[in-house]
């Protein structure tokens, strides 16, 4: 179902799985912006704050927290006055603190607890406040440009790019070498670590194989590198917020998933555990052009990793670049980091894209210009030297069937659109639509195919060259 049809089912029976549903989507920032400008003027969301089932009210409370949107702020105020139901004024707190009202929430007094069938209750509303105001706090962390120590750092890029990471990391004066599907480097220079536009992430490795016991993780994990931290469990499958309370009561410092510098990772199989450090508080300066996403928005990682591994078949020095479908402009901007172009142009059918991806030229300094067209419809007076694009997946964005048509008259389109010896890399889900299409077309040779995977889907990239002999 769509955002629109779940809006719609404000009003009915199904009002409560509509909402959460929506708490779901609004967990992005692209969700967000999508439910907000479908909402109109909120009404029907505030008319769910203060319908006659409790859980429907808990949900619109959990959405207007998601969506931090400052004027549900009246109608979260005035059900903080009237909310009877004990099992839903958490979700209430924790939306207030989402929307920054801390006058209201210091305030508020917990309600007692009458009997021991509420005590429990009486006590998630009170831990959901003491959050809600732990996001006032002030926390001066400084960020560290230095370890005190040379250490070795896993850095991972998303799957299938690690040679392209390993590529970037020695351009950046580093030796990695390939450990536990990572480029692992030894440094104490944890800001030339955050340089490497094609790393999602960089993890400290502490211990292997150790035991699934909280006072195990916590002799192997020792003083923790900030007083602050968060626990991240991956992998387990039992009451993890046992495990979470044990290993907090076990460890130094305080245990703040708002408030943070450290992330302890702990990766769980069976009853063994591997221990990293993740930091936090480290000045990361990429991707200054991420400012704001359109559904389906690729990685920014994945967006360096694409136009990295795309340079290598470019044949002029200064290319002209485009990007027929180019959603919020990451592909063309990753682009624009690793030299100049000579042209730059992102084309998208959704004007909403198209402002997004010139918002974010702004304030990446970008050079590349948008364009609100259908990319079967797009016309330039030059052929393009590459084209660089993440289509429409069938499963993410329209339907399979929408994309059969789309596909091979978008193929059929590309020697047109390219100049001479030009190159296509093109990134898809829609692996056997786009290479029957490609078996097809006239004027162009598949040079190139590549696996990958993104948030448990797997991508394939094809590179495709003009038939100049043949157009």
């Amino acid at each position: 179902m769509t955002v629109r049809s779940y809006i719609e089912q404000l009003r009915g029976e199904a009002a409560g799985e509509a909402l959460s549903a929506l708490c779901a989507l609004g967990k992005t920032k692209a969700g967000r912006e999508e439910i907000n400008g479908l909402l109109g003027d909120r009404l029907s969301l505030r008319e769910a704050a203060s319908s006659p089932t409790p859980k429907v009210r808990k949900n619109a409370y959990r959405l207007m927290g998601a969506l931090e949107d400052r004027r549900d702020l009246p109608a979260l105020r005035e059900a903080l006055q009237r909310e009877e139901t004990l099992f839903a004024v958490p979700s209430l707190l924790l939306a207030l603190g989402r929307l920054g009202d801390e006058e209201t929430l210091r305030a508020y007094e917990p309600p007692a607890s009458g009997s021991p069938e509420t005590d429990g209750l009486v006590a998630q509303i009170v831990l959901a406040r003491e959050k809600a105001l732990q996001s006032f706090e002030t926390y001066g962390a400084e960020t560290i440009d230095r370890l005190p120590t040379p250490r070795r750092i896993l850095c991972y890029a998303p799957e299938g790019f690690l040679d392209v990471l390993m590529e970037e990391l020695r351009e950046l004066g580093f030796d990695p070498t390939a450990e536990q599907n990572a480029a692992a480097v030894t440094t104490d220079r944890i800001d030339l670590v955050y340089r490497a536009d094609c790393m999602t992430e960089a993890l400290l490795p502490i211990a292997r194989d150790v035991p699934l016991d909280a006072a195990a993780i916590a002799r192997e994990a020792g003083p923790m590198p900030g007083n602050r931290y968060r626990i991240e469990l991956r992998g387990y499958t039992r009451d993890r917020r046992k495990l979470i309370a044990a290993l907090a009561g076990a460890l130094p410092g305080q245990n703040n998933p708002s408030a943070y510098d450290t992330e302890l990772r702990v990766d769980c199989r069976m009853d063994r555990a591997d221990l990293y450090w993740k930091l936090w508080n480290v000045a990361d300066g990429r991707y200054p052009w991420r400012q704001r996403t359109v559904s389906a928005s690729i990685h920014p990682a994945t967006a360096s990793c694409l136009a990295r591994y795309a340079k290598k078949f470019e044949k002029r020095e200064r290319p002209r670049v485009l990007d027929p479908f180019c959603g919020c402009g990451s592909l063309l901007f990753a682009r624009e980091t690793l030299g100049p172009c000579r042209v730059l142009v992102g084309v998208d059918k959704s004007g909403t894209a198209v402002e997004s991806a010139r918002a974010n030229a702004r304030a990446g300094k970008s050079k590349a210009s948008f364009v609100t067209k259908d990319a079967l419809r797009f016309e330039a007076r030059e052929g393009f030297d590459l084209i660089l694009s993440n289509l429409p997946f069938g499963n993410r964005v329209g339907n399979h069937e929408d994309n059969t048509r789309l596909y091979d008259r978008f193929v059929g389109r590309l020697p047109e659109l390219l100049a001479p010896g030009g190159t296509a890399v093109l990134y898809t889900m829609e692996y056997k639509l786009l290479k029957s299409c490609l078996g097809r077309a006239r004027g162009l040779v598949l040079r190139e195919q590549k696996r990958t995977e993104a948030g448990g889907l797997l991508p394939w990239i094809f590179v495709v060259d003009r038939d100049d002999a043949r157009c």
